[in-house]
């Protein structure tokens, strides 16, 4: 087969793909009674689009935005189901509902994006009428803070209403899944607010990681939304390292037997389930009165993540002590992190000390029945 014949057959598939992307096009299409709309910086806008099928088969088509402005976020829904992909029966229609977030600050001006599905775009057009900033602002004076994964982030916020009516702000954080965001005002959780015309009002943000996260820098947008505008802040979360101590023994067995006056050797294993290295950690106890409990080291100067190590600890139940079961706590501390591990001793009187107890009962068995045996005829 010639080179001209294989150019020939390019040519004539491409032309017979053009056919049937235009084909498919023309079977689906998108459709707003808005396509171009004026809004002040800060405004929230919402699109309800006709999402149409002109064929005879059903058609699923994916749906996406393209060439929004930096700084924009939408949300896409269909019912009350977030989508990015739709199906439509033959000659049928099916409603896309679109949000529309414009930031607080935007410069004035026409912007143009596209809603595409199937193969077809419809451009949608948003004219900025006026410069500046909105009748909303959300601020913080500290948007980044560092520190342990384990740890909550918290961040101070402000929400100015400028607004001349009262108004009442849903409050909401884009965050992934496993991250905590709450909101607190004056003492209290919440998730929206109540601000006055011209009024000022402090909101405490509490951010917390997910169990596990790697060490890195994460931004979390809050929003303050209300039915027309909305302002949005971005904290920054630097997560320094996840630390995790898990104290234990090898096999996992937290009771054991000691006996009275005498030391018993528990081996303890010391692990780093964390993400980062620790460093420091120290071992201590809280025993039942006059015990002694030595570790063997007392402090460990580094473990890696991953890694575990080996402590022995010593006890010594005082001598006078009762049969019977007690509770010892040991601990590991760093200074990010720590682990509590409860044992259980049943303690037992040594064998001495009851061959005593018997040979002192059996001489007081002895010098009575001499003294009866003595006197008794008297």
């Amino acid at each position: 087969m010639s080179s001209r014949e294989n150019q020939l057959r390019l040519v004539f598939l491409g032309i017979i793909l053009m056919v049937f992307t235009k084909l498919n096009a023309q079977n689906v299409q998108l459709y707003t009674t808005y396509p171009k709309i004026s809004v002040s910086p800060g405004e929230v806008v919402d699109y309800s689009i006709e999402l149409i099928n002109n064929s005879s088969a059903v058609k699923t088509s994916d749906i996406s935005l393209s060439s929004l402005p930096k700084g924009w976020h939408y949300e896409l829904k269909s019912g009350n189901y977030v989508i990015d992909r739709l199906s439509v029966l033959p000659k049928d229609r099916k409603t896309l509902n679109l949000k529309l977030f414009v930031p607080g600050i935007q410069k004035k001006g026409s912007y143009t994006f596209y809603v595409s599905a199937g193969g077809t775009r419809l451009p949608l057009t948003v004219k900025i009428t006026e410069e500046g900033v909105s009748s909303s602002e959300l601020t913080s004076t500290q948007t980044n803070m560092e520190g342990a994964a384990n740890s909550t982030f918290t961040y101070n916020a402000t929400l100015f209403n400028r607004s001349s009516d009262g108004q009442v702000y849903a409050l909401s954080a884009n965050a992934a899944a496993g991250w905590g965001v709450i909101f607190k005002s004056d003492g209290k959780q919440v998730s929206s607010v109540d601000i006055e015309p011209n009024q000022r009002k402090d909101i405490i943000v509490e951010i917390n990681a997910p169990e596990g996260i790697k060490k890195g820098t994460y931004k979390i947008p809050v929003r303050a939304t209300n039915g027309s505008n909305q302002s949005e802040i971005i904290f920054e979360v630097v997560v320094s390292g996840s630390y995790k101590l898990e104290l234990t023994t090898p096999s996992g067995a937290l009771s054991t037997t000691a006996t009275s006056g005498s030391v018993k050797k528990i081996q303890l294993s010391v692990k780093n389930t964390g993400a980062s290295d620790l460093s420091q950690i120290n071992l201590s106890s809280e025993a039942p009165s006059n015990w002694e409990v030595i570790f063997e080291p007392t402090r460990i100067t580094t473990l890696k993540a991953g890694e575990s190590a080996t402590v022995n600890m010593n006890i010594k139940p005082t001598s006078n002590a009762i049969a019977g079961d007690y509770v010892l706590t040991a601990s590991a501390r760093s200074s990010e992190t720590s682990s509590q591990a409860q044992f259980r001793i049943t303690v037992e009187t040594s064998i001495l000390k009851g061959w005593f107890g018997i040979t002192l009962i059996a001489l007081a068995v002895g010098v009575v029945y001499y003294l009866i045996r003595k006197y008794g005829r008297r």
